[in-house]
């Protein structure tokens, strides 16, 4: 099997109703995605082989195969994944601007729908590459070439893989209550009517780990956030949520997402 390989395929697209920042393909996908990251930006990911797995961290969880689509926004922590690495390949565009804030603002782009599939993937592959590829297309004609492939795929074939999210109302709340910086998960499961015990095991049923470690991972998608948003230093960011030093920020950090909060700041910096 080849190595993993990210092409960028087409330069950036500008126009005063809305911008195409980077269109591109990823093979073999090493499916090394933090959990969550979050984009300055929409993206329209597709995946073209293979199969895996997208959550957020609003609790929606999907199975994707080829065909599906994920539509990832701005300020929304999400995770998506090949069920091996190397498993899938995708095409993708990061798009952002008034045009597509107006079709958000309309209900087109939903954040409660962040999957889906395609009616015809064959064919929106090929129209895909055909329109997306033709870097003599003025800014705007390209601007509209994709807002008609992104309607298509919004109007496809519904959801992704038939999936649906069926946690009870309760793990939602619990979720809320986790995500906050002072959380503790003997409170939360007091403020929800349970004993620990068998809130802890129902919680890990439902996502899969245990509700402290859930917690930590909150802490580090908020930290990313404010690394990729803010100009504030480690130290900073340490003490606004809570933890006891920056070295144990920094050793939390790095567990959750395999980078140093410096490495990655610098490697969102380069994006």
């Amino acid at each position: 099997m080849s190595g993993h390989h990210w092409k960028i395929w087409a330069q950036q697209v500008h126009t005063p109703l809305g911008s195409l920042v980077e269109v591109g393909e990823v093979v073999h996908s090493s499916g090394r995605m933090s959990r969550f990251r979050y984009l300055r930006r929409y993206a329209l990911i597709v995946i073209t082989r293979g199969e895996g797995h997208y959550e957020d961290e609003s609790g929606r969880e999907r199975s994707l195969s080829a065909g599906d689509w994920i539509l990832v926004f701005p300020e929304i922590g999400h995770c998506y994944r090949p069920d091996r690495p190397g498993g899938w390949d995708e095409v993708y565009v990061m798009f952002e601007g008034p045009v597509f804030e107006a079709w958000r603002m309309h209900g087109q782009l939903d954040p409660e729908r962040p999957t889906g599939r395609l009616a015809d993937p064959e064919s929106w592959l090929a129209e895909f590459k055909r329109e997306m590829l033709e870097e003599n297309s003025g800014s705007l004609l390209r601007l509209c070439a994709f807002q008609k492939l992104l309607a298509a795929a919004l109007e496809g074939g519904g959801d992704a893989s038939g999936a649906t999210n069926s946690a009870p109302a309760w793990f939602a709340d619990a979720c809320r209550l986790l995500s906050r910086p002072e959380a503790d998960a003997a409170q939360a499961a007091h403020d929800l009517g349970m004993n620990y015990e068998t809130f802890r095991r129902k919680f890990k049923a439902h996502a899969g780990v245990a509700p402290h470690r859930y917690h930590r991972h909150q802490l580090v998608n908020v930290a990313a956030r404010m690394l990729d948003s803010t100009d504030l230093k480690s130290a900073e960011i340490a003490r606004t949520l809570g933890f006891s030093d920056e070295a144990y920020f920094s050793r939390v950090f790095k567990q959750v997402t395999g980078r140093s909060p410096r490495q990655y700041r610098t490697r969102q910096e380069a994006r």
